[in-house]
């Protein structure tokens, strides 16, 4: 029998393959309002084009027919890109209700006991999309900056076609791309792959942020929130070190047996296209507290009855058997696998294909752990780096730290 942890846990996990999911049917609505996009420019381009070429006068790169050309294309790419922000704003305000609404059901329906979760409210959950940066920037800033990228790429490919003497098609297929590449050969594939990027990102962002509401508004029973990455050989190095690291919810301390982030403040995403999550940790003591809850068939004041009979019969005090039955049934630690034990059970060769050849001698012979290969700020560290730090580490593993 899963104690609440491990099945609260589980439940969040399975939830985050959900949650995936939305995120992937969201990007695919993002390409598909792109593409359509692109295609409109590609009408607008051809025209403009072909008239500098009916004209056949120096180029003039100051001149109004380039201004001219700038400002439709321009025209046309804001108004793509604010649609594209109008939508991921739009779902993003929804979602993190949502999240907020599906975690306090997670957490409901794993503790053992009847027990009604404090509520965050829908306004200040819609707050996160515009006032919780992600990456060191609000949501708004990486619109701006995708617009200001799309529209000096789109310039400087015209301005290059255009210098080179290109046709109209050849300007347009640099611009747009080829069929048979499917078009993501062209400089505009490049504003798609970004968009996606920050809508992907930003999901991960919203559900974390508004999950993470819910565990402030009941920092008595919740106590930590745990790090959870993605097991698999595309996981990066920050995300690596980080799994299974957690950080106290208010006050608290850490559970027994889970190291501390660092630093402390830290959660996902870690980097864009992070796929990690962070997942709480429900103590028991906490739902034995002062709220109304009902457990199995008995009353809170038969329960009560019921420790008082228990620590009689055992000589042990009423708060150890209120913390045994806790532990039993919720369970001190989620029982999980953490990137370490798992990249540590996989064969050397996949080993040195995530970390590289002489980090994964480093991590099999040397002693060090995955955790250790990144620096507080979780940029990874150089061989270099390492063997100034860790030079007894290259010494067991049969490395001179010397030569790096």
């Amino acid at each position: 029998m899963p104690t609440a942890n491990e099945a609260y846990r589980d439940a969040a996990l399975r939830h985050q393959i959900g949650l995936r999911r939305y995120s992937a049917g969201l990007t695919k609505r993002i390409a598909e309002l792109l593409e359509k996009a692109d295609r409109d420019l590609t009408e607008k381009l051809r025209a403009r084009i072909a008239r500098f070429e009916r004209e056949g006068r120096e180029l003039d790169f100051t001149g109004e027919r380039w201004k001219a050309l700038l400002v439709d294309t321009r025209a046309a790419r804001d108004a793509a890109l604010q649609q594209y922000a109008e939508l991921v704003r739009g779902e993003l305000r929804e979602l993190s209700v949502q999240e907020a609404a599906q975690e306090m059901a997670l957490l409901e329906a794993a503790v053992p006991i009847d027990f009604r979760f404090a509520a965050v409210a829908a306004d200040q959950l819609r707050a996160i999309v515009s006032s919780r940066p992600f990456q060191g920037r609000l949501l708004n800033d990486w619109f701006k900056t995708l617009k200001a990228t799309d529209q000096a790429r789109l310039a400087q490919a015209l301005q290059l076609g255009m210098t080179n003497g290109e046709t109209t098609d050849e300007i347009v297929r640099r611009i747009v791309g080829t069929r048979r590449n499917k078009y993501a050969d062209g400089i505009l594939a490049m504003t798609r792959r970004d968009a996606t990027a920050i809508a992907r990102t930003a999901v991960n962002h919203v559900s974390n942020t508004a999950r993470g509401y819910v565990w402030d508004a009941n920092s008595d029973v919740i106590t930590a929130r745990i790090w959870v990455s993605t097991l698999d050989g595309r996981t990066s190095a920050v995300c690596r070190a980080r799994d299974g690291h957690g950080a106290p919810v208010g006050d608290h301390e850490l559970p027994p047996g889970v190291p501390p982030l660092k630093p402390k403040d830290v959660r996902p995403p870690a980097h864009i296209n992070c796929r990690s999550v962070m997942v709480a940790y429900i103590d028991g003591a906490g739902l034995l507290g002062n709220r109304p809850t009902v457990t199995d068939t008995r009353t809170r004041r038969v329960r009560e009855i019921d420790f008082r009979a228990e620590a009689r019969r055992t000589g042990k005090s009423i708060q150890e058997v209120r913390r045994e039955w806790a532990d039993a049934t919720v369970g001190r630690v989620p029982s999980s696998t953490t990137y370490q034990d798992f990249l540590s059970r996989q064969p050397a060769a996949f080993q040195d294909e995530v970390l590289g050849k002489t980090k994964g001698k480093l991590f099999r012979e040397g002693g060090l752990t995955v955790d250790q290969f990144v620096d507080r700020a979780g940029n990874e560290l150089t061989l270099a780096q390492l063997a100034a730090s860790k030079p007894e580490a290259f010494v067991r593993a049969g490395i001179d730290p010397d030569e790096f």
